[in-house]
């Protein structure tokens, strides 16, 4: 598969998760049954992380990501990129995330992610892994 091809499915599946008005069931289409995530330590099957996506939804009226690097080799990729959530209250956050991606049969197998709060407080590191 080419290199342009993860970057776009990246690219897209962000697209998917950043529409609240879309189905949560439509990151399935990115993602091998077997999925898995880790985010600071913590892992999520997706199941998990559909349930984490609808957990953002819930919580959040607006969820915006910002890719500043991307990186592809083989069937692995790694982006750099900024997540601004919005809050019903208004309030913003910022996380710097830093991902590593493994790609099988053209779709993510593997998302291992390091966060860190630039903007807002402590509880929001938890946003990574909300459920």
């Amino acid at each position: 598969m080419s290199l342009r091809h993860h970057e776009r499915t990246i690219r897209q599946m962000f697209s998917t998760f950043t529409d609240f008005n879309s189905e949560i069931s439509a990151l399935s289409d990115f993602m091998t049954p077997d999925y898995r995530q880790r985010v600071d330590g913590n892992e999520m099957t997706l199941d998990a992380f559909l349930r984490h996506a609808n957990a953002l939804r819930s919580g959040l009226c607006r969820l915006e990501i910002s890719i500043k690097h991307v990186v592809c080799e083989g069937d692995r990729a790694a982006t750099v990129h900024l997540a601004r959530a919005i809050r019903h209250s208004g309030e913003c956050s910022l996380i710097k995330v830093i991902a590593f991606y493994e790609f099988r049969e053209e779709r993510i197998c593997l998302v291992d992610e390091l966060t860190r709060v630039l903007e807002g407080g402590q509880n929001d590191k938890a946003l990574g892994s909300l459920q």
